[in-house]
């Protein structure tokens, strides 16, 4: 029996009701977290604490599409920031380190700064759980532990550079780091892009649950980048280079991101728009099915992404400036993930928003799960319009119609 679409009235009602309910949530335990006792990463002084700023803070402005309605481009700028705090990395002897997130402790008070996210403060997010009995790690441990990991758009641009500014600091002495601690039961990529990086396999430490607890001989951890989703082209290039070692593949690809038939933000007209595609000479990919180095090269040699809002977008990282990714989305999931990756990236982007129904501005909210049915002619019309990347041959398929 086919699952009904999550679109329509009735489920926009219901999901509705569900974020009406999380908000409350989150409300709760806001309140509970008052009494959290905080210091901050940069006031810390202990012998032989150090805290080390990689790059300064900035002012940030996000530039809205033109093209979208008003609606649009509200929900765009909804929650957005307007500065980036410093990044940095903390050395800190004596830690407790809390859970599958990675909460940094400093004699009973979390340590703030570190997490970065604006509406999502440390102290609100840290669980309130019967932990298990702390395990104690001598030596120097490294975490690349954060809230919203493992997911593929979050490791790669916010983990990733998390262990280039890392390796910066302790440059040839990887060696001497004893714990690497990472998430349990990750996904492949995980792994990949750890032995592209160079973090032996030995000492990866994997945290399966949110009540572990370790006490640290030496802790040392960077800042999560990408506030809001702001990624610096810092990061884009730290991961261009990152991957430059690899071989490259042809260039002057079309490719339409194929999302598998089980997962949320279906494309209910794929069908029509893959033929539509193909006959402008796009080919249909699944970046799930590759290894990290397999994405790195084959999207090195892409020139116009196509696909729905997702983590296969994010490989847009590996491709040459002046490339276009074209964004589908939902109607109910305007929102800038892709817009400030694709700045950050030197990436052209557009994104076409689905023609369903969405909800009412005060009832609005960015909701990940619905899906989506596009204007095939309105697809078509922009990629038909998209300027070819410098120095590659404009594809020799002439639009149909």
């Amino acid at each position: 029996m086919r699952t009904p679409s999550r679109t329509g009235w009735r489920y926009l009602a219901a999901s509705a009701a569900g974020n009406h309910l999380s908000l409350a949530q989150q409300r709760a335990r806001e309140l509970r977290a008052v009494t959290t006792r905080t210091v901050r990463a940069d006031e810390i002084d202990v012998p032989g604490s150090w805290f080390r700023v990689t790059e300064p803070s900035r002012r940030v402005r996000l530039t809205v599409p033109e093209h979208l309605d008003a609606a649009d481009r509200r929900a765009l700028r909804r929650r957005d920031a307007s500065s980036v705090p410093e990044q940095f990395v903390l050395a800190l002897p004596g830690a407790t380190l809390q859970g599958r997130e990675g909460w940094v402790f400093h004699e009973g008070r979390l340590v703030d700064g570190i997490w970065q996210e604006k509406g999502w403060p440390a102290r609100s997010m840290v669980p309130a759980l019967q932990l298990d009995p702390p395990v104690h790690l001598p030596g120097t441990t490294v975490s690349l532990l954060q809230p919203w990991s493992p997911n593929y758009y979050h490791w790669t641009t916010q983990v990733v550079p998390r262990v280039l500014r890392l390796l910066e600091v302790v440059g040839d002495a990887v060696d001497a780091v004893d714990h690497w601690m990472i998430p349990g039961d990750a996904p492949s990529y995980v792994g990949q892009w750890l032995d592209l990086l160079g973090i032996p396999a030995e000492r990866r430490r994997p945290v399966d649950t949110r009540r572990q607890v370790f006490t640290l001989e030496r802790l040392l951890v960077a800042s999560v980048p990408g506030r809001n989703r702001w990624v610096p082209g810092s990061t884009v290039e730290g991961i261009r280079a990152a991957v430059a070692h690899l071989p490259s593949g042809p260039t002057g690809r079309r490719v339409l991101i194929q999302r598998s038939a089980d997962r949320r933000r279906l494309l209910l007209n794929a069908d029509e728009v893959e033929a539509a595609l193909r006959g402008r000479g796009f080919e249909v990919v699944d970046p799930g099915t590759m290894t990290v180095a397999e994405e790195a090269v084959f999207f090195r040699g892409v020139d116009v992404v196509v696909g729905v809002h997702g983590a296969g977008l994010t490989n847009m990282v590996f491709a040459r400036p002046g490339a276009t990714v074209v964004e589908l989305t939902p109607r109910g999931l305007v929102f800038p993930t892709f817009v400030k990756l694709a700045a950050a990236a030197g990436i052209r982007h557009r994104m076409v928003p689905g023609v369903e129904p969405r909800l009412p501005w005060p009832l609005r909210f960015p909701d990940i799960r619905a899906d989506l049915l596009v204007d095939v002619a309105e697809v078509l019309d922009v990629v038909d319009r998209i300027p070819a990347v410098p120095g590659t041959a404009v594809p020799d398929t002439a639009p149909a119609g």
